[in-house]
């Protein structure tokens, strides 16, 4: 602490001493600008009597006497500015860049915080979708057709941006805001997506998303607060995640109440239409069915979940629990004959970047291991076979069956059914 505020110190120090260098450099100049002048003055058309180049200019004794004397001690003057005041800056430099090194997150977040503002205070209105300090919102989105004629507008749901970093890396998160999420209303917003932001932007909207983190452990009570509220238990009650109910409600967590934008559920990436607000078409009575109503599980952005993931995915629901847990990775193989896309986030293990202070800290997810086990029977269960290892559902889900709220998720959801593996 006491370092910090000496480094700043020195730096503060540093920039008073240009500033004093820079005024008196300036007052010299201005100085030098009004002696001209003012001696110039008594010449205006004298050239109707005689030619500037025929006045009589000093004398010797005058030019090389006060004259002289005068540029001379100016010059003096100015030079012993410039000798004293750079070595001094000199000597301070070490202290300047510790006190910008010091000081150099702090203000990527404060310009990151000024780009995420709305509109009207001069961001670029990422709060707009995604909520003041990043906890969650909507969207207004255009549908249309196969022939892009329009369909509807609808409110899209954006999700949380305050567990984000939870379960992506910052390079994944890098990735999401320079190239968008396609189909959604998440469009791209670095340069190499087509957007407006440079790359030193986007890496300070990702300092500031970083700065409104929640931990692993206020993350996990906010689920299990979502929880307890969309199965009706009261403040503390115990959840039994060997309930196979509770598996389809972190499925859908949040969806149909809207919080966190629907950032806790799986439904957003992996039914098409969840991130759809029911009721929020205009017109009111325009035809949805293309876009919403589909079953859990049934594929959008992420792969389908209903033709046996276990074990045609995965061999056994301990791999699927692994694989929720971690995540994937760009390019490396994973379950049966999947390859990662980095677009599957970890849910019980923080990606950890390498300067993050809870590197290889196991755990430290947004879901507890409970949660975890509790989706991935769920999902084994939507084929409608039993899951050695896993309660079996009180009833099993019908291939094809309906089984998600049209209310929904955010800017990660997708409109097109993608699979990496068979």
């Amino acid at each position: 602490m006491i370092l910090a505020l000496v480094s700043v110190l020195a730096a503060s120090t540093v920039k008073s001493i240009g500033a004093v260098i820079a005024v008196l450099t300036g007052i010299g100049f201005v100085w030098y600008v009004a002696a001209n002048i003012r001696a110039g003055r008594g010449e205006i058309a004298s050239e109707i009597e005689l030619a500037p180049n025929r006045k009589p200019y000093y004398d010797d004794e005058g030019l090389e006497g006060p004259r002289l004397t005068k540029a001379l001690s100016t010059g003096l003057v100015l030079l012993a500015v410039v000798a004293v005041g750079l070595p001094l800056y000199w000597l301070n430099e070490p202290s300047r860049q510790e006190g910008a090194i010091e000081t150099f997150d702090e203000t990527f977040v404060h310009r990151g915080e000024k780009l995420f503002a709305p509109t009207a205070e001069g961001g670029y209105n990422c709060a707009g979708c995604h909520g003041a300090e990043g906890v969650g919102g909507s969207a207004p989105y255009t549908l249309t057709d196969a022939d892009a004629e329009f369909v509807a507008t609808v409110n899209w749901q954006a999700p949380a941006l305050n567990t984000v970093l939870l379960r992506f890396s910052k390079e994944e998160l890098r990735d999401i805001l320079v190239f968008g999420r396609p189909g959604t209303p998440m469009p791209a917003w670095g340069e190499a997506g087509g957007g407006p932001l440079t790359a030193q932007q986007i890496d300070e909207l990702i300092a500031y998303i970083d700065s409104i983190q929640l931990s692993s452990d206020e993350a996990k009570a906010e689920a299990e607060k979502l929880i307890r509220k969309e199965m009706g238990l009261p403040e503390g009650a115990q959840i039994d995640y060997n309930d196979p109910a509770v598996g389809k409600v972190i499925f859908n967590l949040g969806l149909a109440t809207g919080d966190a934008g629907g950032a806790y559920s799986c439904a957003r990436c992996h039914t098409k239409g969840a991130s759809i607000v029911d009721g929020s078409q205009q017109p009111a009575n325009a035809d949805l069915s293309d876009f919403v109503g589909f079953p859990d599980g049934s594929g959008a952005f992420g792969f389908s979940l209903r033709q046996q993931v276990v074990p045609r995915q995965f061999l056994t629901i301990d791999d699927l629990i692994e694989f929720l847990h971690k995540g994937s990775e760009f390019g490396i193989l994973y379950g049966q004959r999947g390859q990662g896309s980095g677009r599957m986030p970890g849910f019980g293990d923080n990606p950890d970047d390498d300067d993050d202070s809870t590197d290889d800290a196991d755990g430290d997810g947004m879901f507890t291991d409970g949660m975890i086990r509790a989706v991935a029977c769920y999902e084994a269960s939507l084929s409608g076979e039993a899951v050695e290892g896993c309660a079996k559902p009180a009833t099993d889900p019908e291939p094809g069956s309906s089984t998600t709220s049209t209310t929904a998720v955010a800017a990660s959801g997708g409109t097109t059914t993608t699979t990496q593996e068979p």
